[in-house]
């Protein structure tokens, strides 16, 4: 299926090498590597090698022989940009995606939108005025911090945020998936900044690509508002939506009809996913500072949980 997956890509991917030079690692080789990393949850790039190094099973997976030499870690970081960079993940992830459409298991009329916090790769104490006036302090204790004062010295893409009412807050992305109501095939993701509108933002963003009416849009109570009601609306789709208890969006005849309940029941499957991308997937906390970089390690995550999906649905 990787390789099935990878195949209407591979000439892009190798027209980012020159010409000239000595021959570098093929493509193919250095996105099986990666996606065993995402497979196995293995920590580092440099574990990965070792990995490869002793492991037989792991070489035929990536293509090498088992005389051949393993390439050093550091390759890995090298080509990061230039494989997975330019929308390049998200093409990956629509060829598997496309992939599991022929194989019949994209059959359910729902797809759920929901977001989640990745902590970012930096602590509490980089968090500093914009102005420079906390540079010389050594805690930050007893004084008021907000995003449009202070940014993190360590991340700048990192935002000060927090779920909801009595939870911790922290410096974090916001990672958003649209998942197949049925098989929970991840369709779409994004990583943006951690904001009040993040989330529905990415949504309606996520669904214009998806677009098919007649189809429904289910999410929970944190997208109980009208600019993502109507704006799931506009689009074509039903929205689905848990309703909050006072001052919901979603109208008394559309909570008193089945589908609404059907699509309140499959709604948690989006939990899987981050689940997975989050505990095995090594994504709680991410190793990579900007927004852009996470991204591309949240897009191979995304890719790894397709393909586990597709072998057990």
């Amino acid at each position: 299926m990787c390789d099935e997956c990878m195949a209407p890509l591979m000439s892009a991917w190798e027209s980012q090498y020159s010409s000239v030079g000595q021959p570098g690692i093929p493509p193919a080789i250095l996105l099986r590597a990666v996606l065993l990393q995402a497979l196995y949850s293995i920590k580092s790039h440099r574990a990965l090698c070792e990995q490869i190094e002793m492991n037989l099973l792991f070489r035929w997976f990536v293509g090498l022989d088992w005389d051949d030499k393993v390439f050093d870690h550091s390759v890995l970081t090298t080509n990061r940009d230039r494989l997975f960079a330019n929308g390049a993940t998200q093409a990956f992830l629509g060829e598997v995606v496309r992939l599991a459409e022929s194989k019949n298991l994209l059959s359910s009329d729902r797809m759920v939108v929901d977001g989640t916090m990745i902590k970012a790769y930096a602590s509490f104490k980089s968090f500093k005025a914009n102005d420079g006036s906390e540079d010389d302090k050594p805690n930050f204790k007893g004084t008021k911090r907000s995003n449009k004062t202070h940014s993190s010295r360590t991340d700048k893409d990192a935002r000060l945020y927090r779920k909801g009412k009595g939870q911790e807050s922290m410096l974090c992305h916001m990672g958003h998936i649209l998942v197949d109501g049925a098989s929970g095939i991840i369709r779409a993701f994004r990583v943006t900044h951690a904001s009040g509108t993040a989330e529905v933002d990415a949504a309606l963003e996520m669904l214009e690509e998806h677009r098919t009416r007649g189809f429904c849009a289910v999410a929970d109570r944190g997208y109980d508002c009208e600019r993502f009601v109507s704006g799931v609306r506009k689009l074509g789709f039903k929205a689905h939506v848990r309703s909050k208890s006072k001052g919901s969006a979603i109208h008394n005849r559309t909570k008193s009809q089945v589908s609404y309940e059907t699509s309140m029941k499959c709604r948690y499957i989006v939990e899987r996913a981050f689940g997975w991308i989050k505990g095995p997937g090594r994504m709680r906390q991410t190793v990579f500072r900007g927004t852009e970089k996470v991204e591309i390690q949240f897009g191979i995550y995304a890719i790894a949980h397709n393909l586990r999906r597709m072998v057990s649905v």
